[in-house]
């Protein structure tokens, strides 16, 4: 069974490394000091358990200009929440419901990294890599694009309701980047990536990683999250097979090392 790979446990990781340490939001473990630091600090900033995947028990956090606080996720079971209460600790009662009774869920609260599209859509990145031959491999790249469903959260994931397209469709059609430019900054992704997979599989081993990245302002990478378990269900949603194809490919070649 594979250890698991916590998201506090990553940023403590990633941070050792020189590129990677300039490629992380900021990141705190969660209490309500460092809540009401991030919110102050940054446009929003986001609430996430430490080991939940598929978008739940995520949350953004963020003040309104009357002085309200307003949270918009997914709870540990995947339902969708959306509230604005008169102070932070009213969010900190939905998200430790059981305080009292000594049972808290372990969460981290993060910098929120504005990811967007030239046309204001959340967007953020998933690299698959794969060990080959003692090699670390970019064995596909696809982007998360923001639906009308998580346009107010900016959660990407397939399971709550982001469209999947290509790298190059992104790029293309988003950016309107030409072929150079496209290329360089594919390969910066590549590059971030591939110092990412290095750095967790010193302390995590493992044959495959997930990297979650956006794109800030600058269009530089900034890594969100690393699995250490990662599915490829969204590239088999690509109208383009081919990157799916490789990844079988390179797995079937894995196992005959």
């Amino acid at each position: 069974m594979k250890q698991q790979l916590g998201k506090w446990k990553q940023y403590l990781l990633l941070r050792q490394n020189r590129l990677t340490a300039n490629s992380i939001p900021r990141t705190a473990l969660y209490n309500m000091t460092n809540l009401k630091d991030f919110v102050n600090s940054f446009d929003y900033a986001y609430v996430k358990h430490d080991t939940t995947g598929q978008g739940r028990a995520i949350y953004k956090v963020y003040q309104l200009q009357d002085g309200r606080y307003c949270y918009d996720g997914y709870s540990i079971q995947g339902v969708a929440i959306s509230k604005c209460v008169k102070a932070l600790e009213n969010f900190h009662q939905m998200l430790h419901p059981f305080e009292r009774m000594g049972r808290m869920g372990n969460y981290i609260v993060q910098e929120g990294v504005l990811s967007f599209t030239p046309q204001g859509l959340p967007v953020s990145l998933r690299v698959h890599m794969q060990l080959l031959k003692k090699k670390w491999l970019v064995g596909g790249i696809n982007a998360n694009i923001g639906t009308e469903q998580n346009l107010e959260n900016g959660i990407l994931n397939s399971h709550r309701g982001s469209a999947i397209i290509t790298v190059d469709e992104l790029l293309s059609s988003h950016w309107q980047m030409d072929e150079t430019e496209k290329k360089r900054l594919i390969k910066e992704i590549g590059k971030v990536a591939t110092s990412a997979a290095k750095v967790i599989a010193e302390h995590v081993p493992s044959r495959e990683y997930g990297i979650d990245l956006g794109l800030n302002a600058e269009l530089k990478p900034i890594i969100f999250e690393v699995n250490n378990t990662p599915g490829i269900g969204g590239f088999a949603k690509l109208e383009d097979k081919s990157i799916w194809r490789k990844i079988i490919e390179n797995r079937k070649l894995q196992n005959g090392e």
